[in-house]
């Protein structure tokens, strides 16, 4: 699939704002927003759609290829939110 067919794709899917912070698009410039592989191709992702979310740069940034990171409240390393996998509210209670 070519990238400007899967960025499409993937910004329909996430309706129009980051799947990490939820942002609208339309608040800032589209091209501020990235197709962004969940897993990152150096851990074994693909460029397949399932394996990309439309993110903000903020969020593509912050996150990077990291699977994980630390708790700042506990210490305890834990796993970053998985938006096709994790519900958004409840990980972010």
């Amino acid at each position: 699939m070519n990238r400007r067919v899967l960025r499409i794709l993937v910004r329909e899917r996430a309706k129009h704002r980051c799947e990490y912070f939820h942002l609208p698009d339309f608040a800032a410039p589209a091209s501020s927003f990235h197709v962004e592989h969940i897993v990152a191709k150096q851990h074994g992702g693909s460029n397949e759609e399932d394996n990309c979310s439309w993110s903000c740069h903020r969020c593509n940034f912050s996150k990077g290829p990291n699977l994980s990171s630390r708790d700042s409240i506990t210490g305890n390393i834990v796993r970053l939110f998985h938006p096709r996998n994790q519900d958004w509210m409840r990980h972010f209670e």
